[in-house]
C-alpha cells in the first residue's frame, strides 16, 4: 500500500500517508476525526507529521496526537511563527512543551526546502517544496523583495509525495502567491498528477483569481484538482477559483458539498469510499474522504472516481465542476 487519503474534515487539511507499515500525517484540524481514523485503520504510530502553517484549520489535530494515550507520535516538523497569538497555538505550544519535557515525541521548530528537504516513509519520498529556508527566515509580518507583504499563508509548506520517482500529489497547504512566486523563483518542482489546493479554494491575495488559478494550474499542471472545504464555510471553493479549473478539463473533487452546488443536504452516500468523512452524517459530504493511489502515479481508483462522477450527475442540481460559471 502507497497511498495518501485526503480526509474529509470540513474546512481545513489533513492528509494521511501509508506506505509499507509507516505513516505521515499533513496537517490536521480535527482531532477526533484523525484519532478515530486511525483507531479504524488499526495504526497505533504516527512516524512523522507535517504542520503546513500555524492556522487554527491546520493544526487542533495534531495537538490530539501529541496528547494521545493510544498513538504515538515520533516527530514532527513546524515552522514558528510569532506573528500567532491564537489560543490554539498556544495550546500547541503546550502541547510541544510537555513532548519536550517527557522526550515523548522529537518536536523539530524548522520546516523548509533543506531542513528537513525531504522525508521518507515507507516506500514514498515526500518533498518539502515551500518554503525556502529565506524565504521563511523573513517571517509572517515582512515583506518580499518585491514589498507584498508575507502572511503565515505565505510561508505555509508545500508537500509533494513521490513513489518511484513519479510525482502523485502536491499538498499546497494555504500558499497564496507571493509563497508560490518564491518557490517558483528557486526553481522548485512543483509538478503532480493531484493537487490538493490551497486555501480550500478561497480567493487569493490577489485581486486576480483567475491568474492566481492560471499560475498555480501551470506549475503543477495536474490531472485532478481536490478542494479540501467545508458546506458553507467561507462559501469556499469560489466559483472564480473552480470556473478556469473547470474550462481547463482538469477534473474536480470537493470533499463537502457546496452550497452553489445543492442548496440542500444530500444523504445519497453510496459512491463514498469506506473511510469517517466530517460530512457524511449531514449529507454535506460530496466526494468525502478521497484515497489517492501513490503506486499508480498520484491517480485516484477509478471505481470510486466513476461512482463520485455518477452521483454529481444523478444527485446535484448545479455543479460547479459541471458549470464552468463566469466569476460573480
Amino acid at each position: 500500500m502507497n497511498d495518501v487519503v485526503v480526509l474529509d474534515v470540513a474546512h481545513g487539511n489533513c492528509g494521511l500517508v501509508r506506505s509499507k507499515g509507516e505513516y505521515c500525517v499533513i496537517d490536521a484540524p480535527s482531532q477526533e476525526l484523525l484519532l478515530n481514523t486511525l483507531e479504524d485503520m488499526g495504526i497505533t504510530c504516527i512516524d512523522v507529521a507535517f504542520i503546513s502553517h500555524a492556522d487554527k484549520d491546520h493544526i487542533a489535530g495534531v495537538i490530539g496526537l501529541l496528547v494521545s494515550k493510544t498513538v504515538r507520535l515520533k516527530k514532527l516538523y513546524l515552522n514558528p511563527d510569532s506573528q500567532k497569538q491564537t489560543r490554539i497555538w498556544h495550546n500547541l505550544r503546550a502541547a510541544v512543551s510537555v513532548a519536550e519535557r517527557t522526550g515523548s515525541c522529537e518536536v523539530i521548530s524548522t520546516l523548509t526546502t533543506t531542513m528537513p528537504g525531504t522525508v521518507t516513509v515507507g516506500d514514498v519520498e515526500v518533498h518539502v517544496e515551500a518554503p525556502s529556508t529565506s524565504f521563511a527566515l523573513a517571517g509572517s509580518g515582512s515583506v518580499d523583495s518585491q514589498g507584498r507583504n508575507i502572511s503565515s499563508n505565505s510561508i505555509s509548506a508545500m508537500l509533494r509525495l513521490e513513489h518511484n520517482k513519479k510525482s502523485g500529489i502536491l499538498l499546497a497547504g494555504d500558499i497564496d502567491e507571493v509563497g508560490l512566486d518564491d518557490a517558483h523563483s528557486q526553481g522548485r518542482d512543483l509538478t503532480a498528477r493531484t493537487l490538493v489546493f490551497p486555501h480550500h479554494g478561497g480567493l487569493p491575495v490577489s485581486p486576480d483569481a483567475t491568474a492566481f488559478v492560471d499560475k498555480i494550474m501551470s506549475v503543477v499542471d495536474p490531472s485532478l484538482v481536490i478542494f479540501s472545504n467545508g458546506r458553507g464555510k467561507h462559501d469556499n471553493p469560489r466559483p472564480e477559483i473552480v470556473s478556469p479549473i473547470a474550462r481547463s478539463g482538469c477534473g474536480i473533487a470537493c470533499t463537502q458539498l457546496t452550497k452553489r452546488c445543492s442548496k440542500s443536504p444530500i444523504f445519497d452516500g453510496k459512491h463514498f469510499e469506506p473511510l469517517r468523512a466530517l460530512g457524511h452524517r449531514k449529507g454535506a459530504s460530496c466526494a468525502g474522504s478521497i484515497t489517492i493511489d501513490l503506486s499508480d502515479g498520484g491517480h485516484r481508483p477509478g471505481s470510486t472516481e466513476r461512482a463520485h462522477q455518477k452521483f454529481i450527475d444523478d444527485s446535484v442540481e448545479t455543479p460547479m465542476c459541471r458549470l464552468p460559471l463566469l466569476a460573480e
